[in-house]
Formats: C-alpha cells, sequence, structure tokens
C-alpha cells in the first residue's frame, strides 16, 4: 500500500518532466517552420502537455490485465481506445490554441490534424507495447519467485529431517552415557524444533545473523553435552555484522558438518570457530574447524547434503550476489567463507 502511494506521488513529478522533455524537443521543430521563440514554446507545450497527460491515463489503462477478455477481444478495445486517445489528443491541441491564435488553430484542424491523428495512434501503440512488455516481464518475475519458493521449501523439507534426525541419535546416545544431562540437553532440543518450526512457518526467508547465531550456540550446547571438553567453540562476530540479514538455517549445515565429520571423529576433539565481518557492504561468515578436513577436490565433485544445501540456498536467495569458498585438505581442518550482500532483515529499522 505504502509504495503504491509512493507511486501515486511520484506520478505528477515524472509527468512533468515528460513534458517539458517533449516540449524542448518540439521547439526546434516549430522554430525550423518559421515560428517565433515564444510561438515556438507555445505550441510546443500545447502539443506536448495533453499528449503526456493522455499518456498516462492510457498507460494505467493498458497496464490492466484482460486475460478474461482473450486476444481478439483486447486487440478490439485497445484500437478503440487508441482511437479515443488520438481524437481526445487532437482535440485538446485545437482547443487550446483556438483561444491564443484562432487562424493557426483553423489551419491545425484542417492540415495537421489528420497527421496528428495518426502520430497519437503510433504513440498509443508504443504506450501499449511498452505496458504489455512489462507486464509479462512481471508476471515472469512473479513465476520465478514463485519456483524459487516452491525450492527453497523443498530444500527446507530435505533437510529439517536429516537435523533431526541427527540430533535425536545425539540424545539417544547421550541418553545412554549420562541420563543426568538428558534433561538439559531436551530443553536444548526444544529451543532448537522452536526456531527450526518458527522458520519454516515465517513469511519472511531472512533473519538476523544473531538470531541464527542464536540458534547455534543451542546446537553446539547440545553437542558439547555429548562431546564434553572434546568440543572447542571459538567466535570472531563484529557487532555490525550480527545485525545483517541471512537465510534462516544456513549456517546448521555447516556447523554439523563441522562437529560430525572434522571433530567427533577425533579422540582429541577440536575447535569449531565462528567469525562474521562486514567488508565492503557484504556480510562475510565463516565456520571453520581445526579437525581432519578432507581432500578438496573431492570435497567439491562430491558435495554432501550439508554443503549442497548451503550453496544452493545462496543461489535462490541471491542469484549472482553470493559467494561460497571452502578450504580444506587432509589433516588441515575444513573452513566455509560465505559472502552475501549486506542487508537488513525485512521489517527490521535501519
Amino acid at each position: 500500500m505504502r509504495a503504491r502511494l509512493d507511486g501515486w506521488r511520484r506520478t505528477p513529478i515524472l509527468l512533468t518532466l515528460v513534458a517539458l522533455a517533449g516540449s524542448a524537443l518540439l521547439v526546434p521543430v516549430y522554430l525550423g517552420q518559421g515560428l517565433p521563440w515564444a510561438h515556438a514554446i507555445a505550441a510546443a507545450l500545447m502539443v506536448a502537455v495533453p499528449g503526456v497527460l493522455l499518456g498516462g491515463c492510457a498507460w494505467r489503462f493498458a497496464r490492466r490485465p484482460r486475460q478474461a477478455l482473450g486476444r481478439g477481444p483486447a486487440l478490439v478495445v485497445h484500437g478503440l481506445v487508441a482511437t479515443g486517445f488520438a481524437v481526445a489528443w487532437t482535440i485538446c491541441i485545437y482547443l487550446l490554441a483556438l483561444p491564443v491564435h484562432r487562424e493557426a488553430a483553423q489551419a491545425f484542424l484542417y492540415n495537421g490534424a489528420p497527421w496528428q491523428l495518426v502520430g497519437g495512434l503510433i504513440l498509443y501503440a508504443a504506450i501499449a507495447a511498452n505496458a504489455q512488455w512489462r507486464r509479462t516481464r512481471e508476471q515472469l518475475t512473479e513465476q520465478a519467485l514463485v519456483a524459487t519458493r516452491a525450492e527453497l521449501q523443498a530444500l527446507r523439507a530435505q533437510l529439517d529431517p536429516h537435523f533431526l534426525f541427527n540430533t535425536l541419535h545425539s540424545l539417544t546416545q547421550l541418553a545412554r552415557d549420562d541420563s543426568a544431562a538428558t534433561e538439559q540437553a531436551l530443553e536444548r532440543f526444544g529451543d532448537l524444533m522452536r526456531y527450526v518450526l518458527h522458520s519454516g512457518r515465517s513469511d519472511t526467508p531472512e533473519v538476523a545473523l544473531e538470531d541464527e547465531l542464536v540458534f547455534i550456540r543451542h546446537y553446539l550446547a547440545l553437542e558439547q553435552l555429548r562431546l564434553g571438553e572434546r568440543l572447542g567453540v571459538e567466535e570472531a562476530l563484529d557487532p555490525e555484522a550480527l545485525e545483517l540479514a541471512v537465510p534462516s538455517l544456513l549456517l546448521q549445515p555447516l556447523v554439523e558438518n563441522a562437529v560430525r565429520h572434522g571433530i567427533a571423529p577425533r579422540l582429541e576433539g577440536g575447535t569449531l570457530r565462528l567469525a562474521a565481518a562486514v567488508e565492503e557492504g557484504s556480510l562475510v561468515v565463516e565456520v571453520a574447524d581445526d579437525g581432519q578436513g578432507a581432500d578438496a577436490e573431492a570435497c567439491r565433485l562430491g558435495a554432501g547434503l550439508g554443503l549442497s544445501t548451503v550453496r544452493r540456498q545462496l543461489e535462490l536467495h541471491y542469484p549472482g550476489r553470493s559467494h561460497m569458498q571452502v578450504t580444506t585438505a587432509p589433516g588441515q581442518g575444513f573452513a566455509v567463507r560465505l559472502v552475501l550482500p549486506g542487508h537488513l532483515p525485512q521489517g527490521r529499522a535501519s
């Protein structure tokens, strides 16, 4: 609604600028016909101003969808409106010129009006074609957005059971090893599930990085109950970065991979590092571990569910505006660096 009001406020300014630009283009034409400057400017305004005002109305009419009419009836409607537009523009020019210079108005009516009618028809055709192109582009964009949302939901539907199964597996192991800690673990698990369910039902697919990190800390606390001192966590977070937006559940697969494949298999464990900063207007987030690492080429060719899901999320949310870099080698840990557009989540004031 607010965007529509802003559009209505901008319309008079835009029409004024177009009218002035059209008048400026017509003035040399009338000067070339021998009219003095004052008469040339007046004639240009008489043609351009009603043309722009009627053109604005024609644009709004042409933008309205008419799928229910069918192609043939829609063309007939446009033909009638184009005729009315051309006639109305011609009459306006005549009526404006009549009180200023009666002889010139009469000459226009007999000599210039036919050409003016043709020009009106051509102008309306251009307006209608442009309006149709804009409407088609918006429809394609909307269809692409719907497809993107559907794929994101499919990715989330694929990830959530995987995450749930692994977390329940951790709880099962913990219940066998330390029944006293299980109650605390279940509380953490409840916090995790609330976040996952809220992310799945929310209309906004993005959250503040700070909210995502709270979820990650709950997950790591649950894993630390199982792994104990074998799982260390370090954070290097820029406060400015915490306010910026990330897709919900973006970091969880990376953190899970680091714990399960990099740190947990080692007897001595390892350290997970979370870093976030703002660099040249972009949000840079890094998830790294000092675990057993992997072969970089094999990792690139056979990316598992976690990495492929994160990469696809970035492609869908920020096509061409994000980057994911994986750095790893056997025995040298595993690091994933994400570069995202830096902006606040929807609904959060700047």
